[in-house]
């Protein structure tokens, strides 16, 4: 007996049908035209949620924040640095002369997303730098919500590519918490890094919240990737109809070290900077005056006292300073032709027109590279200033994957041209940055200056008023705080006009206040390379008047004191309004951070546990071995018994420390900051289970030894299941910081590797289990420091009582 079709109904059928792979367009719309009276009488009106849409005509919003990028680094103000798309944006639009920054990459970030003053948001200094107070502690309220989030709300996707640098320490892990990552901060989207810097070559990136290796592609550069990335989010939102606007913030790495660029790039550069500094800062105050951005009487500020003049230097420092600036402007070169390539997609699909392009920089240029530059650039938190000698043995590789480099600090004053001094000073080249806003249907004017003073925290009011985005509201579920920063939209017509606001500027002690014409600054830690000075918080104001003296060379201090005291009761009242006050010289900021390094290590008993295989833990938050003796314990099988691949790595090849096994022999590592390295190796272990034990005795006593780069004699004894491998003393000059943007991994080792003994980014290939770090001594000397550790609640379990 045939069974009777069963008989679908039309939700039914549409399933099957989606399911089978062949639903259409046509078959969609054959059952609607089929749909009965009974199906429309049977159906819940409502039931479908409305979501907000952008308006039809709303336009995308891209801002790209390069780092580290004076005031005369790009060519559209004078510069020598070809940025041809830079130019290309400011020739649609307008670009500012009297717009500044931060002088900090953390602040400018966190200031420009929210638009708010730096210490309102909690980041008044740098992130890996923080203070347990209001206004420095890395903690971006809820109530501050980013321009994400507003145009998010707005029915805008949201998406963040590149550099992110401005959340607390001990969240920036693969583990999180994500609350002040840019998923928690309102974007939809992310991929890039979390911390100050990255090898361009071989980055450790995130995508959204998951740690992600890079695209396996010849001449991988991080900068096309970013472009490649972006091309693709934008691209991405045509699967939904209506197409919906974008906000897209773009940061770039770039010009932050390593300065890193393709080979063919730097050679374009070859030779032009072999006139040296001085006559480089002529040159460019030439150009800025022609283009009538700085005063025709303008005359360059001396040199810093550190600074010397360029004919002074011998033939070896000549040919090593310029090669350093040679690579420098080859990044920016490249990261501009990258952003190019972003420009030119929008304009492919017919959107360029209706997106408001802004480029800036966070800060003015760096002069972190110190005296001599830094073929590796964490030579400077570890206090080591390299020899010229010592840098030009890298002269062929400067810019290539076997360096991470900073330039020498006077290319530094030469990009702040004409202003004084660099970042992380208050003086106008620490936070006199570009400006360039492009909005070919919004904005008429074409390659127009713009004099209006004009602020970081200004952006995000500026674009949502520009988009027609009314900020939110609630965000977070919370009411949200005004903004601090000012809508600069009417700037866009010429003949606007600015109010005379006051704007404080702070760092770490180093602070000034602008208010019109005039200045006041107190500004005296200048060698910012070396990290063991703090700045004044008490010494006296210098006042300038910008418009006649914009390089501050001439202090009216001492003609004016009505002026200063006017300006300095200003800046008291922005400094107790946006929490800077009590300000530090930064010495609070390295109490602040034992007292956190040593309240984890009493959380933790001494001890960091893990079960499994972890990745991408920032050096911050491993565990302190370059610090500490200790003892490794880890469960390992070899289903071979000659396995290669790494036990655990801490940093990279310019700097690092790990163990790995070399066809199953344990292999422990120590690389300097200039790649020199020092291995051992003990016997085979075997096939199958081992209990594998390594303690590492770096010499004079249970202390921690924090003193960088100090020779030490190490003890490095291994054993596995019982039976000893190894017992060997080496000696070598521990770097007290491996690395800012390398990490701490467990059966794996991302990033540049330690070694080539094996491959980055490959997982160990045995089976990894139970490891822990014991940082406890034995015996009387565990004893004193569980006493120290536990402090009046040890006095307590220990009384009679």
């Amino acid at each position: 007996m045939m069974s009777k079709p069963m008989r679908m109904g039309r939700p039914a059928a549409l399933l099957a049908l989606l399911f089978a792979g062949t639903f259409s367009a046509q078959q969609a719309l054959a059952l609607d035209l089929a749909v009965s009276a009974d199906d429309l009488a049977k159906s819940i009106p409502g039931t479908r949620p409305e979501r907000v849409t952008a308006e039809a005509d709303a336009p995308n919003v891209l801002v790209w924040l390069m780092d580290d990028v004076g005031f005369a680094q790009v060519s559209a103000y004078g510069g020598l640095v070809e940025t041809p798309n830079i130019d290309r944006v400011a020739a649609n639009g307008l670009a500012y002369s009297n717009f500044r920054a931060t002088p900090v990459c953390s602040s400018s970030r966190a200031s420009l997303l929210t638009g708010r003053n730096p210490h309102t948001v909690n980041v008044g200094g740098h992130a890996m730098g923080p203070r347990g107070l209001p206004g420095y502690n890395t903690l971006v309220p809820r109530d501050a919500g980013t321009a994400a989030e507003n145009f998010r709300q707005a029915g805008y996707r949201t998406f963040a590519i590149g550099k992110w640098d401005h959340g607390p320490l001990s969240d920036l892990n693969a583990a999180g918490p994500f609350t002040y990552w840019p998923q928690g901060q309102g974007f939809d989207r992310f991929y890039g890094f979390l911390t100050a810097d990255t090898d361009n070559f071989d980055p450790v990136l995130f995508e959204n919240i998951a740690p992600v290796d890079i695209p396996k592609q010849e001449n991988y550069h991080f900068n096309k990737d970013m472009a490649d990335k972006a091309i693709d989010y934008i691209n991405g939102r045509s699967s939904g109809l209506p197409t919906p606007p974008f906000y897209m913030y773009w940061a770039t790495g770039t010009a932050h070290a390593p300065h890193h660029a393709p080979a063919d790039w730097i050679a374009k550069y070859k030779g032009r900077f072999d006139k040296g500094w001085d006559a480089v800062r002529e040159e460019i105050l030439a150009k800025q005056k022609a283009l009538g951005i700085v005063p025709a009487d303008t005359k360059l500020p001396p040199r810093p006292e550190h600074m010397p003049a360029w004919d002074s230097l011998s033939a070896d420092a000549k040919r090593l300073y310029a090669r350093q600036m040679e690579v420098f402007a080859a990044s920016l070169s490249y990261a501009d032709h990258e952003f190019g390539r972003v420009l030119d997609e929008l304009e492919r699909r017919g959107e360029l027109d209706n997106t408001i392009v802004v480029i800036t920089s966070d800060n003015g240029a760096s002069a972190e590279g110190g005296p001599n530059g830094l073929m590796n650039e964490i030579s400077f938190p570890n206090s080591h200033v390299p020899t010229v000698a010592e840098n030009l043995a890298w002269i062929d590789q400067w810019g290539g994957p076997e360096t991470f480099p900073h330039y020498v600090f006077g290319w530094a004053v030469a990009g702040n041209t004409p202003y004084n001094y660099y970042k992380q000073t208050a003086w106008e080249g620490g936070i006199r940055v570009p400006l360039v806003i492009a909005w070919p249907e919004g904005i008429k004017a074409r390659g127009e200056w713009r004099e209006q003073f004009a602020y970081i925290a200004d952006i995000t009011p500026t674009v949502l008023a520009a988009a027609g985005v009314e900020p939110a509201k609630m965000v977070n579920n919370l009411p949200q705080i005004p903004f601090d920063g000012e809508n600069l939209v009417g700037t866009f017509a010429k003949t606007a006009e600015t109010p005379d606001r006051a704007q404080y500027f702070e760092m770490y002690g180093n602070r000034s206040l602008v208010k019109g014409d005039w200045k006041i600054v107190a500004s005296d830690r200048t060698a910012t390379w070396d990290l063991t000075t703090s700045a004044s918080v008490d010494n006296a104001w210098a006042l300038y008047n910008l418009k006649t003296d914009p390089a501050e060379t001439i202090n009216l201090a001492d003609q004016h004191p009505d002026k200063v005291a006017e300006l300095d009761a200003a800046f008291e009242a922005q400094a107790e309004q946006f929490h800077v006050n009590p300000i530090d010289g930064g010495g609070g900021t390295r109490v602040y951070m034992r007292q956190i390094i040593t309240e984890d290590f009493k959380t933790r008993r001494g001890q960091w546990v893990y079960p499994r295989p972890v990745a991408r833990t920032l050096e911050f938050n491993a565990p302190p071995i370059k610090f500490m003796n200790h003892t490794m314990t880890a469960d390992v099988n070899l289903p071979q018994g000659n396995e290669t691949g790494p036990i655990y790595a801490m940093g990279g090849s310019l700097g690092g420390m790990g163990l790995y096994l070399k066809d199953g022999k344990p292999t422990f590592i120590i690389r300097g900051l200039m790649g020199e390295e020092v291995k051992v190796t003990g016997k085979a272990l075997s096939k199958g289970d081992n209990q594998l034990e390594m303690t590492l005795d770096l010499g004079g006593g249970s202390q921690a030894h924090i003193e960088p780069l100090a020779v030490r004699n190490i003890t490095v004894t291994l054993s596995s299941n019982g039976n000893e491998l190894l017992n060997e003393t080496v000696q070598f000059a521990m770097p007290a910081t491996m690395s800012s943007s390398e990490t701490f991994d467990i059966g794996r080792d991302d990033g540049k590797a330690l070694t080539d003994d094996y491959t980055a980014e490959t997982p160990f290939p045995g089976t990894i289990r139970n490891v822990v770090f014991d940082f406890m001594p034995k015996g009387l000397a565990k004893a004193k420091m569980m006493m120290q550790m536990l402090g009046n609640k040890a006095k307590e379990l220990l009384s009679d009582d």
